[in-house]
């Protein structure tokens, strides 16, 4: 089983406002739409209880947080909204992390070790600092050609993927510095099959947004890409555009403004980035409409390359 299938369990209930993958100490991977607010209860709760933890509660302003061991390394954490009971939320979280422990979850990143310095003494009172030879900034021994990267390359593995994935060290902190958390994300689902296309729908980011990622890791040489020999000047693109077919007025008034802009002509992506919102939050205000007064129209972008 796959963990993009898994996690669309929770993409998809309208009962979740937010999730994530996270780390013994509480770093989040994966993360969908999971308020930063919430991240330090999440942390002190782990402090305390990671060595027990199998199902928790923490109850938090934006609603209830439910914190579950995947396994010895991973927690699975969900936020659900207010309304739901907090029984439902055990049982909803159950039922993924049932799910999760047949999927081969990647290890962690890891942390970067702590740099020893040594200390010669050449006379009394003068002291030297040596730094050690791994202290030294890792650079590509000559520059490479920048690859043009576009949305039909299927992403691999770089040589300095290990690297980039070592929690603080330079390669790590400057990708999280460009790409925030974006770039770790991208990292983990890597599994040298899926397209740029495809990682950007499996993470719910922009297929731009993705790209530019990609190509920054690319030209770093933490990921490497198989393209096809040529693209085609019109590469053609799969996009799903929302079309509602309902009366307005008989939807719940939150979801309005969204459904108004599901005309068969943008995507969900476009009409958040219209109305200065969320992906995840229009996707919430499409859900309880499809397959009733809203469907999906599958057409073909012309894309550059």
């Amino acid at each position: 089983m796959k963990l993009e299938r898994v996690l669309t369990k929770l993409k998809f209930d309208d009962s979740v406002s937010g999730y994530a993958l996270v780390t013994n100490v509480g770093h989040p991977f994966l993360s969908f739409s999971l308020p930063d607010e919430v991240l330090p209860q999440i942390k002190g709760t782990l402090k305390i209880h990671v060595n027990d933890l199998k199902l928790m509660n923490i109850l938090t302003d934006q609603g209830s947080v439910i914190l579950a061991r995947v396994d010895p390394e991973w927690v699975l954490v969900v936020l659900f909204t207010p309304e739901l009971h907090l029984g439902g939320a055990l049982s909803r979280t159950q039922a993924v992390v049932d799910l999760l422990v047949q999927v081969d979850l990647p290890p962690p990143p890891k942390f970067a070790p702590e740099p020893e310095i040594e200390v010669v003494i050449e006379e009394p009172d003068v002291v030297e600092e040596v730094l050690p030879e791994e202290e030294e900034e890792s650079l590509p021994s000559e520059e490479a050609e920048e690859v043009e990267v576009f949305h039909g390359c299927v992403v691999l593995r770089g040589k300095r993927y290990s690297e980039a994935m070592t929690l603080d060290s330079k390669l790590n902190l400057a990708m999280k510095r460009t790409y925030s958390n974006l770039g770790v994300d991208i990292l983990l689902v890597i599994d040298e099959k899926m397209t740029v296309y495809k990682i950007a729908e499996h993470l719910a980011k922009p297929v731009e947004q993705v790209l530019e990622a990609v190509t920054w890791c690319v030209n770093e040489s933490i990921t490497d890409v198989e393209c096809p020999d040529e693209q085609e000047p019109g590469q053609k693109e799969i996009i799903e555009l929302p079309l509602f077919e309902g009366q307005i007025k008989k939807a719940k008034k939150q979801h309005r403004a969204v459904l108004e802009l599901c005309d068969g002509t943008r995507t969900l992506h476009q009409i958040a980035t219209v109305l200065g919102i969320q992906y995840f939050a229009a996707l919430q205000s499409t859900i309880p409409y499809r397959g009733k007064t809203l469907k999906f129209i599958r057409t073909d972008k012309i894309t550059r390359g």
